[in-house]
């Protein structure tokens, strides 16, 4: 099982603990990924493959998918720890490995180095195949586990065997545990990333610290969720779009068909408010009966009837009408007569009155000569012109008087023609009572001009006048013009009722109108709909399946876009999770690491992140109370030890029995890997740890033996792998030539190659006389004075140990090792002695020098061995960190 895959079996139980509710459908949704976890791993964010995946798997089993925490087996907690100790490892066919290698594991410390490409990834791989599983690498090149573990020249991969055994030396049963072993391993890569921690982004840095742990497989594939599934799910059904634009012409149907109800009840309501319009409750269907049709006749019908009839003109003639018109004729023409009469008794003036009247009017003609005998006007007695205006003004009274008749005669005019228009209506009115016939004895032909009225008052036939039948005629046309004005104002009350009624019929005949238009638009709309369905039956089928694929993508939406913020925050908060309680640990780590800095530099308090908005914070001792960013004040080679510091701060945190360097130290400078080693390998922190190093320094793996105690170099195995040579398969030296001084040094004696032992011994004493100074400097009396032959040059040998030797003899120094310390640099520096002879000349070059005394040289090598096993300061007591449960565990 992957160590992602592992990851996320520890989400799905974190996301069934939580205490608020989660959606049925999320737990769903990662039961789901988990049950298809490598196939999801396989794909990423491109081109929204995983999201496409996904879509398939949720239209698939989301529905059966359990919601139930999964089954998921346990692996044992940290302190539980079955085994203290590899044992042995055989691998091959793996990956490099084209063979079967086997390789000794028992021992405290294994130390393997070799150039680049010679196969030690292969063997770190190996040992994680075998403790958690799975190898992370496989899942970063995103290849088959079977395609990458696979010997590119066999074709294939046998699973490496991993034995082990507990504290009493039996053999235990070792069984994969990605919780717990992940934390036994120190990768070379993890660190690079862990330092460029500062130039990452905040939202990026908690996924580096996730990979400083080995999480980043995991980090990666949560990573690589698409930030919605909406482009691989179906949420807008184009087949609707099809059937709606298809139904588009169909939309007043549908809405006819819809509103056919609303409508005929709007109709109902239209026809209630205009029956009663005509009277309170009346049906409207009664109210069609009451005002009537042309076939069935009805009010309307009685009301045009009665209004149709003819009603007689009226006369408008009373008896005192035609009395006074018969008056006031008779006077006028009583004061026309009188007017007449006087113009007769003048008549010999009028002729006069014309003749100057003529004159005057000829004067406007030609005024310069005589009208009559064309005689200038200068030349006659009297003009003529004159004497007609004299005689005109003589001639007023009489123009006055013609005047006078002229208008009598008008007015008379007018009297008589208004009592013509009496007679005429009466006249008129007895025509119509006699049936259309003339009436006996009436003039038909009257003349204005004369006093043709005074032949009514004469008796007809010996009766009546005809004035007196004219006043009775007048009497019967009043008592009829009576009758006319009551039927009259009937009439208006009849055609007031009869408009109203037709109103109302021809509001109710729209009524009708509408209820039959309606019937007409619902039957033509209810066959086009049907005739429609039955065109786009497939169509409308498709529609309907496309709408329930449509509600389960809504669903997958919905549950992954609650899905993924959850599987990042669990992501998020790992790194805080992983690092708590580290702090003091890691520091202490620190600290150690950088034992060359200043004590002001030192770290006087860490903080790691507990949350992921929060940073990584120091605290220095030259001020403790002030806080920093630790990736704005530090190097990126310290960045490098704080990394390597918490990583080994967890290790020992849980407890672990083996830390596995997979050329680690290859990621520190160089400055900083003599704290690395004095703390891993010299100190009592990991004492009781197995150590497990890689690395292609053969410089740090022959430091790491001459600095380890002569008991330590006892539980030390080293191994020497080079490229293969022609055969695809690494070349092991399991005893390769590269030791401890001291051990080559003793070896040499034995193997009767004195020479050869004592320039080991000056090698080793070199390495020695440094750790002694070292020590007199922890203990404040590590200033020496030195002569040096130029500058820049290394300080003589003999006069370092001269001056340590002195130092050591210091008579406020006290130590344990002080007694033992003197007695091998005296027996070193001893002038009786050849032994400094000795050291010389076994290093250098000299032909036909005497042989080197066995006794002098077994001297030399047995007093650095008594100097090399001392502890010196390598034996600090350091108090452990209570284990903790591994994340999982």
């Amino acid at each position: 099982m992957s160590s992602a895959k592992r990851d996320f079996e520890q989400f799905v139980q974190w996301l069934h603990g939580q205490p608020l509710g989660i959606a049925g459908d999320v737990k769903r949704l990662a039961h789901l990924v988990l049950a298809n976890f490598d196939a999801v791993a396989r794909t990423s964010t491109r081109q929204s493959q995983r999201a496409g995946l996904l879509a398939d798997l949720c239209r698939r089993d989301l529905a059966d998918s359990p919601t139930d925490i999964p089954e998921i087996a346990a692996n044992a907690a940290a302190q539980d720890w079955a085994w203290t100790r590899l044992n042995r490892l055989r691998v091959g066919p793996f990956r490099g490995f084209r063979q079967a290698e086997e390789f000794d594991l028992s021992k405290r410390v294994t130390l393997m180095y070799g150039p680049n490409g010679s196969g030690k990834s292969s063997f770190c791989e190996a040992l994680e195949y075998a403790l958690l599983g799975s190898v992370d690498e496989a899942q970063a090149t995103r290849l088959e586990t079977d395609a990458y573990l696979a010997n590119v020249h066999e074709r294939r991969f046998v699973a490496p065997v991993l034995s082990a055994t507990d504290a009493r030396g039996e053999a235990v049963n070792l069984r994969p545990n990605q919780d717990a072993h992940r934390f036994l391993f120190v990768e070379k890569n993890r660190i690079d990333a862990f330092s460029r921690l500062a130039s990452r982004a905040p939202a990026e840095r908690s996924a580096l610290i996730a990979t400083l742990f080995g999480m980043d497989q995991f980090n990666d594939f949560v990573g690589n969720f698409n930030d919605s599934m909406d482009a691989k799910l179906k949420l807008v059904s184009v087949k609707q779009r099809q059937l709606m634009t298809a139904r588009a012409g169909l939309a007043q149907d549908q809405q006819t068909l819809e509103r056919e109800k609303e409508t005929v009840a709007t109709l109902d309501l239209e026809d209630a408010a205009l029956a009663a319009e005509l009277q309170p409750n009346l049906a409207f269907e009664a109210m069609q009966t009451y005002i009537g049709t042309e076939q069935a006749p009805g009010r309307l019908q009685e009301l045009s009837a009665l209004i149709d009839r003819v009603q007689p003109a009226m006369v408008n003639v009373s008896r005192a009408d035609v009395s006074r018109q018969l008056a006031e004729a008779t006077e006028e023409q009583t004061g026309l007569n009188a007017r007449e009469e006087e113009l007769r008794g003048k008549g010999d003036q009028i002729s006069f009155q014309e003749l100057y009247t003529a004159v005057s009017k000829l004067r406007k003609a030609d005024s310069a000569t005589c009208p009559a005998c064309d005689t200038p006007l200068t030349q006659v007695t009297r003009d003529p012109f004159a004497k007609a205006i004299d005689g005109l003004a003589q001639l007023r009274e009489l123009a006055e008087l013609q005047n006078a008749r002229d208008a009598a005669r008008t007015t008379r005019d007018a009297a008589s023609t208004a009592l013509r228009e009496v007679v005429d209506r009466l006249l008129g009115f007895e025509h119509a009572e006699m049936g259309g016939a003339a009436p006996a004895r009436v003039p038909l032909q009257i003349q204005i001009a004369s006093p043709w009225w005074t032949t009514l008052q004469e008796p007809v036939d010996g009766g009546a006048t005809q004035f007196e039948r004219l006043c009775a005629a007048a009497d019967r046309a009043a008592l009829r013009d009576a009758e006319t004005r009551t039927a009259t104002n009937e009439r208006a009350q009849r055609i007031r009722e009869r408009d109203t009624l037709q109103g109302l019929k021809e509001r109710a005949v729209a009524q009708v109108s509408k209820r039959q238009q309606l019937a007409l638009l619902v039957d033509a709309a209810r066959a086009r709909v049907a005739a429609f369905d039955e065109q786009n039956a497939a169509l409308i089928e498709q529609a309907e399946a496309e709408k329930i694929e449509i509600e389960l993508d809504m669903r997958i939406g919905v549950a992954y876009d609650a899905f993924l913020p959850l599987l990042r925050q669990y992501r998020d908060g790992l790194p805080a999770q992983l690092m708590a309680g580290l702090n003091e640990s890691a520091m202490a780590l620190y600290n150690d690491f950088n034992r060359q800095d200043r004590n002001e530099d030192k770290l006087a308090a860490l903080f790691l992140p507990t949350s992921n908005a929060m940073r990584i914070q120091v605290a220095f001792q030259a001020s403790p109370e002030r806080r920093h960013d630790a990736l704005q004040v530090l190097s990126e080679g310290h960045i490098r030890c704080l990394g390597l510091a918490v990583v080994l701060a967890k290790a020992i945190a849980i407890g672990a029995p083996l830390i596995v360097f997979d050329d680690a130290i290859n990621a520190i400078d160089t400055e900083h890997r003599q704290g690395i080693r004095e703390t891993i390998f010299d100190a009592q922190r990991f004492a009781g740890t197995q150590l497990i190093v890689t690395c292609h320094s053969q410089e740090f793996i022959k430091d790491i033996q001459n600095h380890l105690l002569p008991a330590q170099r006892n539980d030390l195995q080293v191994y020497g792998i080079r490229p293969h040579r022609g055969d695809y398969h690494p070349v092991i030296h399991a005893d390769p030539q590269i030791r401890s001084y001291l051990v080559e040094a003793r070896a040499a004696i034995n193997g009767m190659n004195d020479r050869g032992a004592l320039a080991s011994s000056r090698q080793a004493l070199e390495m020695l006389s440094g750790r002694v100074w070292k020590w007199l400097i922890s203990h404040d009396h590590g200033n020496l004075s030195i002569s040096m032959r130029r500058p820049g040059a290394e300080p003589e040998l003999r006069n370092l140990c001269d001056q340590l030797l002195s130092k050591s003899r210091a008579a406020g120094f006290a130590h344990q090792d002080k007694t033992e310390v003197i007695a091998c640099l005296q027996t070193l520096l001893a002038a009786n002695a050849h032994v400094w002879t000795y050291l010389n000349k076994g290093t250098h070059e000299e032909e036909d020098r005497e042989d080197f005394e066995p006794g002098v040289v077994e001297l030399v090598v047995s007093t650095l061995e008594r100097l090399d096993a001392l502890v010196l300061g390598r034996a600090v007591a350091v108090q452990p960190v209570p284990a903790e449960p591994a994340i999982g565990a």
